[in-house]
C-alpha cells in the first residue's frame, strides 16, 4: 500500500539531537492570486498547491509562501526556507528544527499531512 504522504520528506537533523528533524515539502506556487485565495489550495499526490497575493518579485512570493507554512505548522518564519526553486513556481520548502516528541517518524508525517489537508479545506471553506 502506498502511503498518501510519500512526497513529504523528514530528515534527521543530527545524531546528537535525535528528535529534531527538517521537513521538506514540494509545492507549486500561484503568485499574484486573489488575496481571498491565499493559502494552501490543494494537496495532491506529489505536491502541495499554494496561492499567494504577493507578486513574484524580489522574493516577495517566496516570503509569503514561507509565512503560510509557518502559520500552518506553528513555527517561526525563520524556520521556513525555500531550498529549491527560488525563481520558479515549483519549489521545495524546508521547515527546520521540528521536534517530533514521542511520535514515530511515520506518525509525525501523518500529522503533517493532516495539517496540510486541513489548511486546504479551511482555505476552500473560507471563500
Amino acid at each position: 500500500m502506498i502511503r498518501p504522504f510519500t512526497f513529504l520528506r523528514l530528515v534527521l537533523k543530527s545524531q546528537a539531537a535525535p528528535n529534531t528533524y527538517s521537513l521538506h515539502i514540494p509545492c507549486y506556487v500561484k503568485a499574484n492570486a486573489s488575496a481571498k485565495r491565499a493559502g494552501v489550495t490543494a494537496v495532491g499526490n506529489d505536491r502541495v498547491d499554494v496561492s499567494t497575493a504577493a507578486v513574484p518579485r524580489d522574493g516577495a512570493a517566496n516570503l509569503a509562501v514561507s509565512q503560510i507554512f509557518a502559520e500552518i505548522f506553528q513555527v517561526p518564519k525563520s524556520n521556513v526556507e525555500v531550498i529549491r526553486g527560488a525563481k520558479a513556481r515549483a519549489k521545495t520548502l524546508c521547515l527546520t528544527d521540528l521536534a517530533i516528541g514521542n511520535d514515530s517518524e511515520e506518525a509525525f508525517l501523518q500529522k503533517s499531512m493532516q495539517r496540510l489537508i486541513d489548511a486546504a479545506q479551511n482555505n476552500v471553506a473560507s471563500k
